[in-house]
């Protein structure tokens, strides 16, 4: 190692804390005690990264990262925060910090940001690069949106929750996010939250020691140091139980974890992306997602659109997924999958292209060829109406997805898994819609 760090911070022992555990560590650390001194340590020492406090005199950690972002773009900064200030730090991250942490830090979180941050700094990846994510088709202007987030989010190292209903490309976004940061070379973890069971978390997220319950046969890692040195991917994050969130929250404050039966714990390096098909803003208010993870997640948010807010894309999207079959639609059938609602985005939209082709059995697929059946209501383009009152829009949309989901059913004897196949979403997801949630 013995590459220079830079603390910038008033407070005399907690910069002692952290140049203890940094010097330890190999690294060759120096101190500064606001953002003026700070920037003209920068300037003397040219260190490898900076680790500053958001709260400070004379010059505040916001204000010290513009001028630093000015100066030398390329330099990596860390901000640290209470947890008050979270919300400031994320916006911190939005303007170019590669991460921030939470007081009281933990030494294996700082030394592992701290190694990941200077590795980062090393590899920036510019935000020219959103035009590189070819796997997100499109060119409406929220996707465009989205290619530039997902390029924004890879060049720092902080943790990501992103939104959007089932099939609007989440895992995709994910896995383009990690393809093109600096931990590339890492692994790539995927996991729904929602077939975990209650019973089985420790064991799935943390690993166990052979013989530490019945049955358990033989040492397992878990997802936590499967996903060591990468990323861990979420999906369905409001699904894990309050009791399993705090015990994940704890990890990433800690960046350790136990295996069950084991009596030493084991750090872990791991960059987070969360994944929901439900409003966070909702989540929290229901009291289903602790507002504290939330915001230990949320370095990044990314909003996926539906579909249907896009249609401008689907002619393109079409000419990606049928890339491989050697076949295109007519421009009959590509107006009819225009006027479609989508309620499975696009992950249907693929599903019923797929099906055509193979049906078509040629280069051409006319509008004979697709099954749309769960793919409408068909929205024909015309004048629009006065809008409607608010609650009256929702319940017209109500309507729309149960009729939708009740011709999926019919049309697979009643059979779950067939039917949430076909409309392009999880299984689970439309078991809570057949409950009413």
């Amino acid at each position: 190692m013995g590459e220079k760090v830079l603390v910038v911070d008033d407070d005399p022992g907690f910069v002692r804390y952290l140049r203890l555990i940094l010097q330890q560590a190999g690294y060759r650390a120096t101190t500064a005690s606001d953002g003026i001194l700070g920037l003209l340590a920068v300037e003397r020492e040219r260190p490898a990264l900076v680790v500053t406090d958001l709260q400070m005199p004379n010059m505040d950690g916001l204000e010290l990262l513009t001028r630093l972002q000015q100066g030398w773009p390329a330099l990596p900064v860390i901000l640290i925060s209470v947890q008050g200030d979270v919300a400031t730090a994320v916006e911190a991250v939005r303007r170019g910090a590669v991460n921030y942490l939470v007081k009281p830090v933990a030494p294996a979180v700082l030394l592992a940001a701290t190694a990941n941050a200077i590795e980062a700094g090393s590899r920036r990846v510019p935000v020219e690069t959103a035009g590189r994510t070819r796997e997100i088709v499109g060119k409406s202007p929220a996707i465009v949106r989205v290619r530039e987030l997902i390029a924004l989010a890879s060049r720092s190292d902080v943790n990501v929750v992103i939104t959007g209903e089932t099939g609007t490309g989440k895992e995709l976004v994910s896995r383009a996010i990690h393809r093109l940061s600096h931990i590339a070379g890492g692994p790539f973890v995927a996991h729904n939250c929602a077939l975990t069971p209650p019973e089985m978390f420790d064991s799935e997220f943390f690993g166990h020691r052979r013989g530490a319950f019945t049955g358990a046969d033989r040492d397992r890692a878990g997802l936590l140091r499967e996903a060591h040195g990468g990323v861990l991917f979420l999906d369905e994050l409001e699904c894990l139980p309050l009791v399993h969130q705090a015990k994940l929250l704890r990890v990433l404050d800690d960046g350790e974890i136990r295996p069950v039966g084991s009596d030493r714990s084991r750090p872990v390096s791991v960059r987070y992306i969360a994944a929901t098909n439900r409003s966070p803003a909702e989540l929290l208010a229901s009291g289903e997602l602790r507002e504290d993870l939330y915001y230990r997640l949320r370095g990044f948010q990314i909003d996926l659109p539906l579909l249907r807010e896009r249609r401008e894309d689907i002619a393109l999207l079409a000419e990606h997924f049928l890339e491989d079959r050697n076949a295109k639609v007519t421009p009959r059938a590509l107006a009819a999958l225009e006027d479609c609602a989508w309620p499975g985005n696009v992950r249907q939209l693929r599903n019923v292209l797929l099906s055509a082709a193979a049906v078509a059995g040629g280069p051409s697929i006319d509008e004979r060829h697709l099954d749309l059946s769960v793919a409408s209501s068909r929205s024909p383009r015309v004048t629009p109406a006065p809008p409607l009152a608010p609650e009256r829009t929702i319940v017209m949309l109500e309507d729309m997805e149960r009729e939708t989901i009740a011709r999926a059913l019919e049309a697979h004897g009643g059979n779950l898994t067939r039917a949430a196949q076909a409309l392009g979403i999880h299984r689970s997801t439309l078991r809570r819609k057949l409950r009413g949630g």
